[in-house]
């Protein structure tokens, strides 16, 4: 079987000690006098450039190989011998498995209100797929019809969908048989929203990066979220939109990233382009504060899951290098206490050199398939 790494702390100690299984960095002597070099712009230039090749070979060479069913890795506290169809276990298993472990500590380390009737198995090996899919005219129209949208669309090959419940769950809800977890009703999905004590901002991602709407959907049953997605504005700058996770519609936007249609509905209506953000009612960390179809704004301290590409022992993270989190996150005083803003990766992309250049925010959480660290700075 798998055990988890901190299993032992964790059962012997309870859920209130969670967040003593979260390795503290602490970087306040090394950020004190801390002074940029001049050469950190150069330096990751070349991080990013090593980090995806780094990445490509990871997820064409490495996740898509099965693991030796008689691995027994100490460090990792892995055991698959015994389990359970150990010869077709993949390595992208095993890391979406430790991801999504990690991810819930995290989540109940930082209190995000927990549905508790749901207790976490932390021996649960969870099988990834990937579950992006073209989304059928039919589907286009119910969706339409959810939010009251007049369903004049000509045919639908450039819709697609997050499927929630994942092929299997699929085929059985065509076969008349309801997933248990598919029971939420539109009022009680409501009802969640409501109990959710955090404004959760996470990205919808791309084939190569680390697939959050995977982890989140698994840990869904565990959490009340209230999400919100990034869209790059005509402006060229970041703002979050409303975004459910069971029921939605996505096209592709701005360099090929998905984006809620609602949000491309919505700037129609208007009369503006739909890539502007001017007719938006925002937060100061630039969420969508405008009561839209069946969304609305309530004022709470946010999660933010940001994507990287590299990121190293102080804290700091190499993305695009088109700076669109840097500049959304570089608040002052109060406002920056209530953003938390944890990255998702893994430990190959982990550098042990310093890059950070003085436009860069700081990460205050990362997870990868080995733990979390709590950056303290």
């Amino acid at each position: 079987m798998w055990v988890y790494p901190f299993g032992q702390e964790i059962n012997a100690r309870g859920e209130e000690d969670y967040t003593k299984c979260i390795t503290p960095v602490d970087l306040r002597d090394h950020y004190k006098n801390y002074k940029h070099s001049s050469s950190n712009k150069r330096v990751k230039q070349v991080v990013r450039r090593n980090a995806k090749r780094v990445r490509d070979v990871v997820l064409t060479s490495w996740l898509p190989q099965r693991m030796d069913p008689h691995i027994n890795n100490k460090d990792a506290k892995i055991h698959l011998s015994n389990a359970k169809g150990a010869d077709n276990i993949l390595y992208v298993d095993f890391v979406y498995t430790q991801l999504i472990r990690h991810t819930y500590v995290l989540l109940h380390s930082l209190n995000v209100n927990r549905r508790k009737e749901k207790k976490f198995n932390f021996s649960k090996i969870f099988r990834y797929k990937y579950n992006y899919k073209l989304c059928e005219e039919q589907q286009v129209a119910k969706y339409l019809d959810h939010y009251n949208i007049s369903n004049n669309l000509a045919g639908c090959a450039h819709f697609f969908v997050y499927s929630w419940a994942g092929e299997r769950k699929k085929k059985k809800r065509e076969a008349g048989i309801e997933a248990e977890t598919d029971t939420e009703t539109e009022t009680e999905a409501g009802q969640c929203e409501n109990k959710a004590n955090f404004n959760m901002c996470i990205y919808l991602p791309t084939e190569k990066e680390v697939d959050i709407l995977f982890i989140l959907q698994k840990l869904h049953k565990y959490f009340y979220f209230n999400f919100y997605v990034p869209i790059i504005t005509e402006e060229n700058s970041l703002i979050f939109f409303p975004f459910d996770l069971r029921n939605n519609l996505l096209v592709k936007h701005r360099f090929g990233i998905f984006v809620p249609y609602l949000y491309v509905h919505h700037c129609t209506e208007r009369g503006t382009n739909r890539s502007s953000s001017l007719h938006l009612n925002l937060s100061p960390a630039n969420l969508v504060m405008d009561t839209l179809y069946n969304f609305s704004f309530t004022e709470r301290e946010n999660i933010f899951f940001i994507p990287l590409l590299a990121y190293n022992n102080y804290g700091a993270r190499v993305g695009s290098g088109k700076g669109y989190y840097d500049r959304a996150f570089k608040h002052e005083g109060d406002e920056e206490k209530k953003n938390v803003k944890v990255s998702l990766s893994l430990e190959v992309l982990l550098y042990e050199i310093d890059f950070l250049e003085p436009t860069d925010i700081l990460l205050d959480y990362v997870v990868n398939e080995r733990g979390v660290y709590h950056y303290v700075s």
